[in-house]
């Protein structure tokens, strides 16, 4: 497929010279295959064309095809100056390499003489984010697309230990391995991390092959539509989607390096990212057909979409290990990643088939019903992965009723998974009276998953060196649980339209979920809207608009596990919940603390509102303000997020000092905050497969965190040109400046047990800044021939605590409020893909020729 792609892009060019040859070999352009003589009787492709004019007076020359042409060229090269230890940010979605490019070719055909057309666009042609579009067709008749589009993104450079031998399989130097495995405290990592392993890391990875890591998406759209007669249409539509490259994958655990007889832990990140080739592709194919009558219309749709991934299963080495082990028994807490090679399962094929029927019928009084209906399939049966590749996970190794994973059988081998989907969409629209509009619209998307359910023996516990069984779970069963859901809004709008000045809507909403195997198996919402838009006398030359929206979503019943409450817990008298080994817990609603509501489906009341001014103060002058506020809030009595708020301000103006010569500015402030509440738990005598029980709330380890991101926009600039435009000047400079805060307060006094459970502590600010300055200048040489030079400068601040001083095997230590106690330091083997402080200063000089 590569291949294929690469063939592509160094031919476009010639094949959109191929279809303009081939078009203008069908001879419409020098006579008209298609007109008719004088009696009526349709002319044949060998028949000369009767003069239009009578007489022997010599007809006019009709326009041949490349005297109806118009299009440009424009060739440039680029020039650019990287500086930074990661300047990539420069290039994250966009590609701007030192070499001549062909920046654009434009090229259309129309003619009043005939009624076919014609247009073709290549843009950055060769590059990584080219686009190549062509289109062409005779009106009335048939219409052909086309359209090829590449979306670069660039992570960074990495670092890494890895090699990929083959696709989906990584390695590391045996010797590597060998060397780290016999450091002590990779074999068995102490509470607080000696130095001998970070330091021993960071010297191997000084050597290490140095990649860049980067992905590429490809889509291909061909659309054709033939229309044999005024009554029918047929049409197809072909879509590729394909994504190839590489980029970070992460993976990892976490370590419970202390438990003491009270609960509290030390916990340690265990983990690294590791460079993930990535090869996908969709293909989506829609044949479809319409009939049309004056007063109705009917179409039918069959959509296919084959999604596949050239590599299913992604295999890796642990540079820490040259032999399987498993982690420290009973407990297995300490000691995990201890495999040699472990696999994650990647996604997997999938087809999807629909049949959609769609219509539409005119009734009296300007009333119109519309309706589609879609009935889908969906399949995916990809083979498992085995449970582990970790040898080490036998019988023989754990502890006494532990099923060996290594090597057994899984219950089926693939998952067989099947779903079928109904969409429906009706729509009653109408205008019964000149000033009002009505609409009613009922919508439903139903999931039905009948994939059956697949029960485990057991499972491989994160780290993959050791295991898990329903007992560390209460006894509830390892399965999957096919989810399903039925999605309906019911909505009716009520449009006045008192005169040309004041418009008015009302909008009533009914959005109902219903859901299997979920928390909340219904949830109820009901919002209503208001919008307006008015053009007052008072303020001559402004447009005003408004809208507001008030909802409240409610779930009818929402399950949680029957944990039971107790006070004092652990010497607090606020009490908690707990778990027993009496618990008997439900199957299919989640293991969590059960006063902790997930968002999609807590009650919610959501305000969102927006007003904006639109006004031209002359001809020359015209300005433009909007604001617009989402506030939800989420029921207080219970845990999880609390409230979540987005606001946006947006200013701007526009001002022409003359015919030649405009200014521009605006202004944008987008705001997000969001907060929540959770609790530290404690888990108090538990043994892994033995006593999984003692899970322990405490309302006193409570703790709220909130967040707050900015980011100011603004942008000025001017266009200047000289009489005749022989010279454009466009200069512009932007501003981007972000900021994120967090802030996480104890509201209660947390147990003497959790400092490092519990313990709230506030995040330092990240600090996100980019500039950009523009400036462009264009010089015409003669009619039709220009040339010119653009002039960029972009630099790029950002200061994160996290990032700053990135590397492996050593970061930040945590300390919790008042400094009474620190975290060790996570142990992260990242690639380094990131980006930093950097400027970039590019350069393009053009030359373009237009006809």
């Amino acid at each position: 497929m590569k291949a294929i792609i690469t063939s592509l892009q160094a031919r476009v060019v010639g094949v959109v010279i191929v279809m303009i040859v081939s078009f203008s070999g069908q001879s419409v352009f020098g006579q008209q295959i298609d007109s008719t003589d004088n009696t009526g009787t349709a002319s044949s492709d060998t028949q000369t064309v009767k003069p239009a004019n009578p007489g022997n007076k010599t007809a006019p020359k009709q326009k041949g095809m490349f005297d109806s042409i118009r299009g440009s060229i424009d060739f440039g090269a680029h020039f650019r100056d990287l500086s930074g230890t990661k300047p990539g940010k420069f290039e994250q979605f966009k590609d701007f390499r030192n070499t001549p490019t062909l920046r654009n070719l434009f090229l259309k055909f129309e003619s009043g003489n005939s009624p076919r057309f014609f247009e073709a666009q290549v843009h950055e042609a060769g590059e990584r984010d080219a686009r190549y579009a062509a289109e062409f067709g005779s009106i009335g008749s048939y219409k052909f697309q086309f359209m090829w589009d590449q979306i670069p993104h660039y992570y960074s450079t990495g670092t890494t230990l890895h090699t990929m031998t083959s696709p989906g399989v990584l390695t590391v130097d045996p010797n590597i391995r060998v060397v780290l495995q016999l450091v002590p405290d990779a074999g068995n990592p102490p509470q607080t991390l000696g130095p001998t392993l970070p330091n021993l890391v960071r010297q191997i990875i000084s050597t290490a092959p140095v990649i860049q890591l980067r992905t590429r998406s490809d889509q291909m759209l061909i659309t054709q539509s033939v229309r044999p007669n005024k009554n029918w249409e047929l049409y197809f539509r072909a879509q590729y989607v394909g994504m190839n490259g590489t980029r970070p994958k992460s993976t990892g655990t976490f370590a419970r390096q202390a438990v003491g007889a009270a609960g509290d832990g030390v916990w340690e990140s265990l983990g690294m990212e590791l460079p993930e080739r990535v090869q996908y592709r969709t293909i989506n194919l829609t044949f479809g057909l319409e009939y049309y009558q004056p007063k109705w219309r009917l179409g039918v749709d069959y959509n296919v979409s084959l999604f596949r991934n050239e590599i299913p299963t992604l295999t890796w080495e642990n540079p820490f290990r040259f032999t399987d082990a498993i982690a420290t028994p009973p407990q297995f807490a300490v000691g995990r990643n201890r495999f040699a090679r472990a696999q994650l399962d990647l996604p997997p094929n999938n087809d999807f088939e629909s049949i959609s029927v769609h219509g539409e019928v005119d009734w009296p009084r300007n009333t119109q019903i519309r309706g589609v209906f879609t009935w889908g399939r969906g399949t995916q049966n990809d083979a498992f992965p085995p449970y582990t590749l970790n040898s080490a996970l036998t019988t023989a190794n754990l502890t006494t009723g532990l099923p060996g994973l290594f090597g057994l059988a899984l219950p089926q081998p693939s998952l067989n998974g099947l779903v079928h989907t109904i969409d429906e969409d009706y729509t009653i629209a109408s205008r019964p009276w000149k000033k009002h509009k009505l609409l009613l619209q009922y919508r439903s998307n139903s999931r039905n998953n009948e994939t059956p359910d697949i029960t485990f023996p057991a499972e491989v516990a994160f780290g993959d060196s050791s295991e898990r069984t329903a007992v560390d779970f209460y006894n509830l069963p390892l399965e999957t649980l096919p989810t399903s859901y039925t999605h309906q809004i019911i909505t009716g709008t009520w449009q006045w339209d008192p005169n040309k000045k004041l418009s008015w809507e009302m909008e009533y909403k009914w959005d109902i979920w219903n859901r299997k195997l979920r928390d909340a198996a219904r949830t109820n919402e009901h919002s209503i809207q208001a919008r307006f838009s008015y053009k007052p006398d008072f303020f001559r030359g402004a447009t005003l608009k408004g809208d507001y929206l008030y909802g409240d979503r409610t779930p009818t019943n929402y399950l949680t596990q029957p944990l039971s409450f107790i006070t004092p817990i652990a010497g607090s008298a606020l009490g908690g919940f707990v778990a027993t080994p009496a618990t008997r817990f439900i199957r299919g609603v989640p293991l969590e603390f059960n006063l902790l509501r997930r968002f999609d489906e807590d009650k919610r009341i959501r305000n969102d509102g927006g007003f904006s001014i639109e006004k031209n103060f002359s001809d020359r002058m015209t300005y433009s303000a909007s604001y617009r506020y989402l506030r939800d809030d989420y029921d207080k009595s219970f845990y999880g997020l609390r409230y979540d708020v987005d606001s946006t301000v947006f200013a701007q103006m526009t001002y022409f000092a003359r015919d030649n010569l405009y200014f521009y500015s605006d202004y944008s402030r987008e705001q997000q905050q969001y907060g929540y509440r959770d609790l530290g738990h404690l888990i108090a005598g538990a043994v892994q497969n033995v006593t999984a029980c003692c899970a322990q709330f405490p309302f006193g380890n409570t703790y709220d965190r909130s967040t707050r991101a900015t980011l100011d926009l603004f942008e000025v600039g001017l266009n200047a040109s000289s009489p005749g435009e022989s010279a454009v000047l466009q200069i512009s400079y932007g501003l981007g400046f972000a900021r994120d805060r967090t802030h996480t307060v104890n509201p209660f006094p947390i147990l003497a047990n959790s400092p490092l459970q519990a313990g709230a502590y506030n995040y330092p600010d990240v600090i996100n800044r980019q500039q950009e300055v523009n400036v462009t200048l264009t010089r015409k040489i003669k009619e039709g021939f220009d040339i010119g030079a653009t002039y960029r400068f972009e630099p790029f601040h950002l200061d994160d605590y996290y990032l700053n001083n990135l590397q492996p095997y050593a970061g930040p230590t945590l300390v919790t409020a008042g400094g009474a106690a620190t975290t060790p330091v996570p142990r992260q083997l990242f690639l380094d893909a990131r980006f930093a402080t950097s400027h970039a200063n590019a350069v393009t000089v053009f030359a373009r020729y237009s006809f």
